[in-house]
């Protein structure tokens, strides 16, 4: 077969100035689609840096294909060698065979090359289709890696939709798709021999001039929307940023209550009670034992009433000690019952220094209890609180948006008398798990808005409370704490010692001139409201339902550069990025009243997820 050119197996001597100058090499047309058992011709120019024709210019040919000889269509060119005429042009034809598999094309190129030039291809595509569509990428303009987007990456797939390809896993379908077109940006490419049935799938990635890619985005082409006779457009959105979010995530977020809740000032006011005043805790005990003789079953716990308390109790109101000052530093409360001093209205011994007096041999034991203490550590346990969670993402139909499932693992008080930990499952949260959450990630920041589950605090911060400073003092719980305070009590004056509530009503009764065991019955009554009035402080910091409400968003962060998140937040700089941490924004709904707060939170890939 004739081909313009001369053949020649002895390339003639290059001039100097040629070699120095460089060459440029040009084909037309750039892409060629050729009917199976036909042909095509390409013409290639051969010019200097001054775009003159080079004439008598020796030029190889070859075929070259990404995905082996088996995807060429048992293609074969006209001549392996070429020298270019007058014009500085040679022509080589492609002869090709039959597809493989009649209804997926066959993509290969033909290079030309030549001494002084890196050569240049035109691309071929063997099908039986004639139609064409121009893609023309467009970058969203409202993600941040769009402005430093310099190519766009082309992936043509023939009888595939975008729901079948993976964005953000491009190497799991590349051997499907046609030969590789990267085009610069704000401009276009036309894909030609597309067959007009089916459905063809366009991804496109654009990438900074690093090679990074920054966003990417997929079109479908519906073969039946082509026409023979014109060359449609469609426009490919680059909506989504890299990199991809999917997968699983533990959660670390850290909550600093500060200011502090207001309803931690109810909890605050009845713990304080232990050591109010200056003959605590012998004034409480007696509080809670005179308030048990009211029979009013709504009675306030541990505040007697004068003219509620019955005979017994307005006796013993009758020896109580002189109104005193509460101890420096204590919160004033609507509820408090005055504090009494050691003598009475008529100078005699108080009840309460009576009462006091049963731990006069215990009273190294009742310091060590700390019992003034409880307040602050009671203040500082709900100073931070850290919350472990896991969040499982999935992309959703929507650009740029994923669907999150959203589930507490855990909490810490760090600042507890020594920190402690709680799986929800021991805590008996009924609502721990929030789904169909439609988080949106733009920007480079994942955005999760709000969303609940029941959080409990008051009923969590008593458990951490019991199981921390309670245990410090070798008490099991709240139930427990007035009786194993109260049986330091102590009376040696009787052939048998006695203790807690015996000794209290021996004291009492002898005082004001009634048998024995006149008051031990309110004194246990008493101890158990006690209990019930401590751990019911707590149940104001809890709210009812869904009681704790967050949203937030955190950076999200690739490492490595393939395309999945290695991180939401970080708290230093890695890698070269400085990302930081991811934000909370949070609702404590109590029964004092909503609470505002704010806190913190990264997120790693789970084990096995990344």
């Amino acid at each position: 077969m004739a081909v313009a050119g001369c053949r020649v197996d002895a390339p003639a001597p290059l001039p100097d100035d040629i070699r120095a100058s460089g060459v440029v090499v040009s084909a037309n047309p750039t892409s060629l689609v050729i009917r199976p058992t036909s042909s095509g011709r390409i013409r290639f120019q051969v010019s200097d840096q001054q775009q003159q024709p080079i004439a008598s210019y020796p030029v190889d040919f070859a075929i070259v294909s990404d995905s082996g000889d088996s995807d060429t269509a048992g293609a074969m060119l006209s001549t392996a060698h070429g020298l270019t005429d007058d014009r500085g042009q040679t022509d080589v034809e492609v002869i090709v065979g039959t597809l493989a598999l009649k209804d997926r094309p066959a993509a290969f190129s033909v290079m030309a090359t030549c001494p002084g030039s890196p050569g240049e291809k035109s691309d071929i595509l063997v099908t039986t289709n004639a139609y064409s569509v121009e893609i023309l990428p467009v970058p969203a303009d409202d993600l941040l890696g769009s402005i430093s987007v310099a190519t766009t990456r082309l992936y043509f797939y023939d009888n595939a939709a975008c729901a079948d390809l993976d964005l953000h896993d491009i190497n799991a379908s590349i051997d499907q798709a046609r030969s590789l077109h990267v085009i610069s940006a704000n401009s276009s490419y036309v894909f030609s021999g597309v067959a007009a049935s089916g459905v063809h799938a366009v991804i496109g990635l654009g990438v900074d001039s690093a090679g990074t890619v920054q966003i990417g985005g997929c079109v479908d082409v519906p073969g039946g929307a082509l026409l023979d006779s014109e060359t449609i457009r469609a426009s490919l959105f680059m909506d989504q940023l890299f990199p991809t979010v999917s997968g699983t995530f533990a959660v670390a977020s850290d909550f600093q209550l500060n200011p502090a809740p207001p309803a931690l000032k109810t909890v605050r006011l009845a713990w304080q009670q232990w050591a109010r005043c200056p003959l605590d805790p012998a004034r409480l005990w007696i509080d809670c034992t005179i308030a048990a003789l009211n029979p009013n079953p709504g009675a306030t716990l541990c505040v007697p009433d004068t003219g509620e308390v019955g005979p017994l109790g307005e006796q013993l109101l009758a020896i109580r000690g002189t109104d005193v000052a509460p101890l420096a530093g204590t919160l004033p409360g609507p509820s408090d019952t005055p504090c009494h001093g050691a003598t009475d209205g008529s100078g005699d011994r108080s009840l309460e220094a009576s009462v006091d007096a049963l731990f006069t041999e215990t009273r190294d034991q009742l310091t060590a209890a700390r019992l003034g203490e409880f307040p602050a550590e009671l203040a500082t346990l709900l100073d931070d609180i850290r919350i472990e969670s896991q969040m499982t993402l999935s992309r959703a139909n929507e650009a740029n948006s994923y669907w999150a499932q959203h589930d507490i693992l855990g909490l810490t008080f760090p600042d507890a008398l020594a920190p402690i930990s709680f799986e929800v499952r021991t805590l008996g949260l009924p609502v721990t798990s929030a789904s169909g959450i439609l988080s949106s990630f733009k920007a480079g920041q994942l955005s999760v808005p709000i969303h609940g589950f029941t959080f409990r605090l008051g009923t969590s911060a008593r458990y951490a409370f019991e199981a921390t400073s309670l245990k410090s003092r070798g008490v099991n719980d709240i139930a427990e704490l007035p009786r194993a305070i109260f049986e330091r009590a102590h009376s040696s004056d009787q052939p048998t010692a006695l203790l807690g509530c015996d000794a209290f009503d021996a004291v009492a009764c002898d005082q004001i001139k009634q048998a024995r065991g006149c008051v031990v019955g309110a004194c246990q009554a008493g101890l158990d409201a006690l209990g019930r009035g401590l751990a019911a402080a707590f149940d104001q910091l809890d709210g009812a339902a869904i009681d704790f409400r967050l949203a937030g968003s955190a950076p999200v962060v690739d490492l490595d550069g393939d395309g999945l998140a290695d991180a939401l937040g970080m708290t230093s700089a890695a890698g070269g990025i400085i990302a930081g941490t991811g934000l909370w924004a949070a609702e404590i709904q109590a029964r004092a009243g909503s609470y505002v707060t704010y806190g913190s939170w990264l997120a790693t890939p789970a084990a096995g997820n990344h």
